[in-house]
């Protein structure tokens, strides 16, 4: 007769990692919630360390390897290089919206609106409304619901200026203290987050370095080619006598960032302003402009650097683009790309581990 016992269901071993694990998601969650309130300075934060991490370097090998003293250097020239121009930027561009509000509102009251809609309005029906299907459009009646909804959101924006502004403050507090640390520290995160995915060291080297391309291709391909193409249209503006021409230029460079439309709906409106107001000359100029110096270059070089630095079909990456303006707001065109980054090197590691595809085909451009 067998008097062996058999072995139990749950070892210790088992009931060890049950409870580690769920005490360790637990612990993520609640963390999770400590640091949300800081989460867009922690997120300003990181994108900003990870693009300056190599001047960085090379400020902390000219410090011969003073860790503290390169991150302290590389915060106070983010404050004064980056975010001092960016506060003095937002200054100008707070003073023009409000200027913008009460040229608007003062047009309003005076007539010349509807002086102007008068000229816009004819020269709508003679060259856009004779296509047959927009024959019936109200045009007056939207661009008058259109002037009503802007005027009211620049009112109500008012009241929250100081609000905003302390809260501004704030954050940029926050962003520069862990900005100290991310340049300090940053590469000890780094190895501490490599360390506890499990996954082969040739297959975590292959998953960082896609996200590293990504995140660089789409720093160079999409953040600096729309700031340039803000201050071009902000300076075609100036030249070409548009008004408000700093806040143009922000809402051409906050559009550039769309995968469709981009800059051109900015500088376009503005061209057609300058006609319906007899500016002719000044409209083709802006309109040439913005053709030659604005767009037309976006629709080169941008597929260019992001695609052949990401190796990302541009299909997906444009639909990561739109996905995460969508779903994370302003960070999502960012965060977009790195997750389909990360879904094509996860799906390389499938193919590799369970079908039997050492080679696969996932960076193929389609």
């Amino acid at each position: 007769m067998n008097s062996r016992r058999p072995a139990p269901f749950l070892t210790r071993s088992h009931i060890f990692t049950i409870v580690f694990f769920a005490v360790f998601l637990f612990l993520l969650y609640q963390i999770g919630n400590l640091l949300a309130p800081f989460s867009g300075a922690l997120l300003w934060a990181g994108v900003i360390a990870l693009a300056l991490y190599p001047l960085y370097r090379k400020t902390s090998t000219l410090l011969r390897g003073r860790s503290g003293l390169a991150a302290f250097a590389m915060s106070l020239f983010t404050l004064l290089i980056v975010v001092g121009p960016a506060i003095g930027l937002l200054g100008v561009l707070a003073s023009q919206t409000m200027d913008l509000y009460q040229w608007a509102a003062e047009g309003v009251k005076s007539g010349a609106a509807l002086k102007f809609w008068t000229k816009a309005s004819s020269f709508i029906s003679d060259n856009i409304l004779v296509l047959p299907f927009l024959a019936d459009l109200d045009i007056r009646g939207l661009f008058m619901s259109g002037l009503s909804q802007v005027s009211s959101g620049l009112a109500s924006r008012v009241g929250t200026v100081l609000r905003d502004t302390l809260l501004l403050l704030f954050n940029l507090i926050i962003m520069l203290i862990a900005l100290f640390f991310f340049f300090k520290n940053g590469e000890r995160y780094y190895q501490m987050t490599l360390d506890i995915i499990p996954f082969s060291r040739e297959q975590k080297d292959s998953i960082a370095k896609k996200l590293h391309d990504t995140f660089a291709a789409v720093i160079n391909g999409v953040f600096l080619i729309a700031l340039g193409q803000g201050i071009m249209t902000g300076i075609g503006f100036a030249l070409f006598g548009m008004p408000f021409p700093v806040f143009w230029g922000f809402l051409a460079a906050v559009l550039a960032l769309l995968p469709v439309g981009g800059a051109a709906l900015v500088w376009l409106p503005g061209a057609l302003y300058l006609f319906i107001t007899d500016a002719t000359v000044r409209g083709v100029l802006l309109a040439t402009w913005g053709t030659l110096l604005v767009s037309l270059p976006d629709n080169f070089i941008k597929p260019l650097l992001i695609g052949k630095r990401a190796k990302l079909p541009t299909f997906f990456l444009f639909l990561g683009i739109l996905g995460g303006l969508q779903v994370y707001g302003f960070l999502g065109i960012l965060f977009g790309p790195l997750i389909v980054t990360l879904l094509t090197a996860f799906v390389q590691i499938y193919r590799e581990e369970f079908s039997g595809d050492k080679n696969g085909i996932v960076n193929e451009p389609l």
